[in-house]
């Protein structure tokens, strides 16, 4: 009980007094983003959520990522391969706001499905034309800022990736950060009366 109240103290304490009685909003829009590791450069997709009285954030979110090809060999000869990435996953944060900002730590966890395409460059080998699938767990802890401009939400986001290795052919680069940029129309869903 006493632990119980004092969560709640703390909690008023913190709470910053300019923040607008509001009950939730439905957040509906796109994102792009782009990552370090091969496998997640220049992806694009769609996000919806819920925040449940600007406190916390509930949401989904699909991207696709067109990855990146390289060059790579072995025996049978150099191939170019191209991995690309579809990312289904669901979104949990902690939202706090800060003045005209409002800051969200939370962490992404769904599924990440790679595919790889490998092709043989004429004249050097004999191997042949490939392709695959792996799926993986994904769990990306992540770091965002919602800023309001014209009615709509601008969120910069930064994640960091830590779904395993998938099983393919070629090795994946899919480790490093991941930076994306959303475009939301938050909806009101209602709002406390005084």
């Amino acid at each position: 009980m006493i632990r119980a109240c004092a969560v709640i103290v703390l909690a008023q304490a913190l709470w910053p007094a300019d923040l607008a009685a509001q009950l939730g909003e439905v957040h509906l829009g796109g994102l792009v983003s782009y990552g370090s590791g091969n496998a997640y450069q220049g992806g694009a997709g769609l996000i919806g959520g819920i925040s449940a009285g600007r406190v916390v954030y509930v949401g989904a979110r699909w991207v696709y990522y067109t990855g990146d090809s390289s060059q790579e060999s072995n025996a049978l000869g150099t191939f170019t391969v191209e991995d690309r990435v579809d990312l289904y996953a669901a979104d949990v944060g902690a939202q706090y706001p800060a003045g005209p900002v409002e800051i969200v730590a939370g962490i992404t966890i769904g599924a990440v499905r790679f595919s790889q395409e490998s092709q043989p460059i004429p004249g050097q080998g004999t191997g042949k034309a490939e392709s695959a699938v792996a799926t993986e767990f994904y769990l990306a802890p992540s770091f965002s800022v919602q800023v309001r401009v014209l009615g709509l939400l601008v969120i910069p986001e930064i994640m960091y990736p830590l779904s395993g290795s998938p099983d393919l052919a070629w090795p994946v680069d899919h480790k490093g950060a991941v930076f994306s940029v959303r475009l939301v129309v938050p909806i009101e869903v209602d709002r406390i009366r005084h």
